[in-house]
C-alpha cells in the first residue's frame, strides 16, 4: 500500500509514521511536509517539501497518483480555518481528480477531535470558534466523498479521539492525566500508539462507520496492536 501522511512531525503524526514504517503491508509512505524529516533515509519513505498546501502542481500530483490512502494528521488547537479546512480540501480536490484514472478506491482519514462541532449554529461554552472550524472541516470532507466525480471511488473517515496520552507514562503529569482519563471512562482518552494503529487499520482494511468515536478507535487500535 502507498500511504500519504501529513502532520508527520507532530505528536500523533510521528507515531503514525513510526508504525507505518514498521508495517510490511505499507510499501511506500509519502509525507507532505514543510521541512525535511530526520528519518528520510528510510527506503520506504519519500518526503515532498510543500511550499503551499493549497497548490498541487503536476510534479507533485505525479508522485501521489498511485497512492491508496491518506492519513491527514495536520491540525492545530488554534482557530485556523486555512489550516483546518482549506488545506485538506485543496488536497482532496487535487488528488480526487486522479482517482478515476486509478480505477481503485482511495481512503482518506481525517484526524479531528472529540469536541469538534458540525452544527455551526450551536452555542458552545468554550473553544467555540476552533471546535466549529474542526466540525466544518469534518462536514466538508464527508461531503466531498459524495461528489459525482469521486462517488464510489473515495471514502472519507473522520477519527474523533478525546485526550491523547503518551504510549508510556514518563512523569507525574502523565500519571495524573492517565488516572484522570481512566476515572472518566473509555470515551475520554486513548494512547497515541492505539490511535495510530487504529487509523492505519482503517485505511488498510476500511471501516463500517465513517465517523469513528474515541471508544471505537481504542477498540480497533488495541486489536491491531495485539
Amino acid at each position: 500500500m502507498h500511504l500519504i501522511l501529513t502532520g508527520a512531525t507532530g505528536f500523533i503524526g510521528a507515531q503514525v509514521l513510526t508504525q507505518a514504517l514498521a508495517d510490511p503491508t505499507i510499501t511506500t509512505i509519502t509525507v507532505l511536509s514543510r521541512r525535511a524529516l530526520e528519518r528520510a533515509s528510510n527506503p520506504k519513505l519519500k518526503v515532498i517539501i510543500m511550499k503551499d498546501f493549497t497548490s498541487y502542481p503536476a510534479e507533485i500530483l505525479d508522485q501521489l497518483r498511485d497512492a491508496d490512502a491518506c492519513i491527514w494528521c495536520m491540525g492545530t488547537i488554534a482557530a485556523n480555518s486555512i489550516l483546518e479546512i482549506d488545506y485538506p480540501l485543496a488536497f482532496a480536490n487535487a488528488v480526487g481528480k486522479t482517482i478515476p484514472a486509478q480505477g481503485k478506491k482511495f481512503r482518506y482519514l481525517h484526524l479531528s477531535g472529540y469536541l469538534a462541532a458540525r452544527d455551526q449554529d450551536k452555542k458552545l461554552w468554550f473553544f467555540q470558534e476552533g471546535r466549529k472550524i474542526k466540525g466544518k472541516a469534518e462536514s466538508e470532507l464527508l461531503a466531498f466523498a459524495e461528489k459525482p466525480e469521486v462517488l464510489g471511488r473515495w471514502e472519507t473517515f473522520i477519527a474523533k479521539p478525546a485526550a491523547v496520552l503518551k504510549s508510556e507514562r514518563s512523569g507525574m503529569m502523565d500519571v495524573v492525566k492517565s488516572v484522570s482519563a481512566g476515572l472518566m471512562g473509555g470515551d475520554h482518552s486513548i494512547r497515541v500508539d492505539e490511535l495510530a494503529a487504529a487509523m492505519i487499520d482503517m485505511v488498510s482494511n476500511g471501516c463500517k462507520e465513517h465517523t469513528v468515536s474515541n471508544r471505537a478507535l481504542t477498540r480497533v487500535g488495541r486489536k491491531a496492536l495485539t
